[in-house]
């Protein structure tokens, strides 16, 4: 089969943003056998375009409610690993808009590799090129560097390349984890599977309406608390299963001192606080299912 790449994109209500990741898709479309498009029941014309879109690369799935953004990459993966024609699954948010050479580069790392990796990821950058949603890098960091390679452990579902079989091996994203986690538990899955890697040739913009790497708890907007409660839930789980115990109190003293700071917001600051414990408390007792592309279901 040739090295070829099925591109997972989930899309809500972001319709501009979304004509110019499919545009930056199609540019590299001598390297991808399809594009999924998981519409999460946008209401802002998005499903309308989708529609009339005429290219066969181009497969939109339209979901009747809006099931959240992880649990969209769990579809979208599920998708492109049972039907996708690729040995690749590229995955990104619908504001991801990968450059020209983006995909390119990614498979000439992976062919280096000899497909013998957990995950692949981009250079990310902000529009101003200030770097964001920053891979986390591994012990071993520099072994690969000389080649463009810097050893990894987790990213952000903002152009992350897996090999098929990875995916058959490990299972699908967690879409109960609803949003912010299932990226970093996912590539923790694939990094303590195999050596996974940041790709300094293959550069991605992000296009969010602000530098993601400014958020916390204390200024965040009100309407979006309920994701950090979400994300310290999904990070302990994380730590129970991939870290030791003292990885996890540092985590959990880390989580209560963030909550007690935030109280110096100015305003929703017993909110805030909230967030900080009941998410960390709730993650000791999240015990998600993974499922596999064959719809199997196995315990983590």
């Amino acid at each position: 089969m040739e090295n070829l790449i099925d591109a997972v994109v989930v899309t809500y209500n972001r319709l501009s943003l979304l004509k110019e990741c499919l545009t930056a898709l199609l540019n590299q479309k001598k390297n991808l056998a399809g594009i999924f498009v998981i519409n999460n029941a946008s209401t802002d014309g998005t499903t309308d375009y989708l529609e009339a879109l005429d290219n066969p690369l181009v497969k939109v799935t339209t979901l009747s409610d809006n099931i959240g953004g992880a649990a969209g990459f769990e579809y979208g993966v599920n998708k492109a690993a049972s039907e996708g024609n690729g040995n690749y699954v590229w995955i990104m948010d619908d504001d991801t808009i990968p450059s020209i050479g983006a995909s390119s580069a990614l498979l000439e790392k992976a062919s280096l590799l000899k497909d013998n990796f957990g995950f692949l990821c981009s250079n990310v950058r902000w529009t101003d090129g200030r770097a964001t949603n920053i891979a986390h890098v591994s012990k071993d960091w520099p072994e690969k560097i000389s080649v463009g390679l810097v050893g990894a452990v987790t990213a952000t579902f903002v152009s992350v390349l897996i090999f098929k079989p990875n995916i058959d091996h490990l299972g699908l994203p967690l879409g109960t984890m609803q949003i912010w986690g299932d990226d970093t538990e996912y590539t923790t899955r694939l990094s303590s599977f195999k050596q996974s890697f940041f790709v300094s040739d293959s550069v991605a913009i992000h296009k969010t309406g602000y530098n993601l790497m400014e958020d916390n708890l204390k200024t965040i907007q009100a309407d979006r608390i309920w994701r950090f409660k979400s994300m310290y839930r999904n990070l302990i789980y994380v730590k129970r299963h991939y870290a030791g115990k003292k990885d996890v109190v540092k985590m959990v003293l880390a989580n209560i001192a963030t909550g007690l700071a935030a109280i110096t917001a100015q305003d929703h600051r017993l909110s805030r606080l909230v967030a900080a414990i009941s998410g960390t408390w709730s993650g000791f007792f999240f015990n998600p299912v993974i499922k596999y592309p064959d719809n199997k279901l196995v315990e983590k």
